[in-house]
């Protein structure tokens, strides 16, 4: 019989499905609608902003102040935050626009995770994934930086948030269950 993870494991796993659900829902909004527009780029990047900002940043509040991945949070938080305003105030900018902001915060957002999980790689269980989510956000950042039109752009956008809110459900899954299964391990 397996008891539960420990609260801070479970605060940890908690954190990460929070962030987790604002990628699917708008990596399936924008997979199932048909208009694949600069606007609704925008509009889709500046709700993503505000969601991850509220679920990155007051979960992040929870965690214990020497958790490390508090400040990762905070600052992940304040750069979508900073994101969705400025998308939010400029629906009508076009293609350029959303190409720059939506390039900008994966650059800084891939950047700090990156940074983050290669200084705790080796203590902190979710250091691995947040090189991963990082790299998946800088070749975000590349693929914007490539693509022509809006079609593709806000359908790269729609993808990678798919992407990688399944890679954080399946991460915080496995920090749950791994540390259950090393309560219950011999010594």
């Amino acid at each position: 019989m397996a008891s539960a993870a420990s609260p801070q494991s479970r605060a940890l796993a908690r954190a990460v499905l929070l962030r987790a659900a604002p990628l699917l829902v708008a990596g399936l909004a924008i997979t199932f609608t048909s208009d694949h527009s600069a606007r609704l780029g925008l509009l889709a990047l500046g709700l993503l902003g505000a969601a991850l900002a509220a679920t990155l940043g007051f979960p992040a509040l929870a965690l214990p102040r020497d958790e490390p991945l508090r400040g990762l949070h905070a600052m992940l938080a304040a750069l979508a935050l900073a994101t969705a305003t400025v998308a939010l105030l400029r629906l009508d900018a076009g293609l350029p626009f959303l190409l720059v902001i939506a390039s900008g915060w994966a650059v800084l957002s891939g950047a700090v995770e990156l940074v983050w999980g290669i200084r705790h790689r080796t203590r902190h269980a979710l250091a691995r994934d947040a090189l991963v989510v990082g790299g998946a956000t800088l070749a975000l950042a590349v693929i914007l930086a490539i693509v022509a039109d809006s079609v593709s752009a806000v359908g790269f956008l729609g993808a990678y948030a798919v992407v990688v809110g399944v890679f954080l459900v399946i991460a915080a899954l496995s920090l749950s269950w791994g540390a259950s299964q090393k309560e219950h391990s011999p010594s």
